[in-house]
């Protein structure tokens, strides 16, 4: 067992040289030890090697208390021997895609006020999901389907989503994207990033006269919530007999926050406080690269 500090910026160069020798001398001090940083990204990512039980509550709190000054993501690590997954479960909206799937879809039809408060609400976890989701699909009642083409089209990929999925996949790890949205858009995402598997829920879609489809406003099948999530998570550990220490799981609202408390590492990307209570890493200034980085990859393991 080891433990890592993580501290990372993707959105600029901003962690200089003055700065890891500032942290590496908090380490020194309350380690007795001296610990050298490793570099995994130039000017992004670093982590510094700390002995189990060796720290304590104390040093966290004064790094911690740098977050104040710093826009710097700190993280500590708690690694098996397992630290590279074997295992991905990643959420679809504002995770690896940056937007909320069904917004995107109001903001065609003009309804975008009333599906994004809706959505606010359930993922702060103030509604509960499966009616969340329900009304919201109701709204889009007798819509073409063309909206659905027309958000593939538009959607925009989170930066270092694709070379986390590229990077898992190259070292023999498991890619799964589990969603509360839509089939329609995980698959093309399934295609477009590689994941291994997909799942999510499924639009109902009617075939009118002159051979046009439209949008029932009803989901087919069993709705996939929190618990889906979490049965997929457990499902692909079973499936190809890993356990908890070979998973992570990515999220940000209160829809992931079983799958993130059940993974080895679940980390809360730009997550919703009801997510930040429950996650073990947080990234709020770090792209995707940085669940590798928390594995302990670097940028000349990353695959591209």
């Amino acid at each position: 067992m080891k433990d890592y500090l993580l501290i990372s910026n993707t959105t600029e160069d901003k962690i200089k040289g003055n700065f890891l020798d500032f942290i590496s001398s908090q380490v020194e001090n309350y380690l007795n030890k001296k610990i050298n940083y490793k570099e995994l990204s130039p000017g992004k990512a670093y982590e510094w090697e700390l002995t189990p039980n060796k720290y304590n509550e104390k040093f966290k709190n004064t790094i911690f208390e740098l977050k104040k000054n710093y826009d710097l993501d700190f993280n500590f690590i708690k690694s098996s021997s397992n630290r590279k997954k074997k295992l991905l479960v990643a959420d679809m909206d504002s995770t690896i895609i940056k937007e909320e799937s069904l917004d995107e879809l109001a903001k065609q039809i003009g309804k975008e006020k009333e599906i994004s408060f809706i959505t606010s609400e359930a993922m702060n976890g103030r509604i509960e999901f499966k009616k969340a989701l329900i009304e919201r699909v109701n709204i889009l009642k007798g819509r073409p389907i063309s909206i659905l083409e027309t958000l593939k089209q538009n959607v925009s990929i989170n930066d270092g989503a694709k070379e986390l999925v590229k990077t898992m996949n190259m070292n023999g790890s498991i890619t799964v994207l589990v969603s509360g949205g839509f089939t329609f858009l995980t698959e093309y995402l399934k295609e477009l990033l590689e994941f291994k598997y997909t799942h999510a829920n499924r639009l109902q879609i009617i075939q009118k006269e002159f051979q046009k489809s439209e949008i029932t406003g009803k989901i087919d099948g069993p709705i996939l919530d929190k618990k889906a999530k979490l049965y997929y998570l457990n499902k692909y550990i079973k499936k190809y007999k890993l356990n908890h220490n070979d998973t992570i799981s990515v999220g940000d609202g209160a829809n992931d926050i079983e799958m993130i408390q059940k993974a080895n590492l679940g980390v809360a990307f730009n997550g919703k406080p009801a997510l930040n209570k429950v996650a073990n890493i947080h990234f709020n200034n770090t792209n995707l690269l940085g669940l590798l980085y928390a594995q302990g990859y670097s940028d000349k393991d990353i695959i591209k």
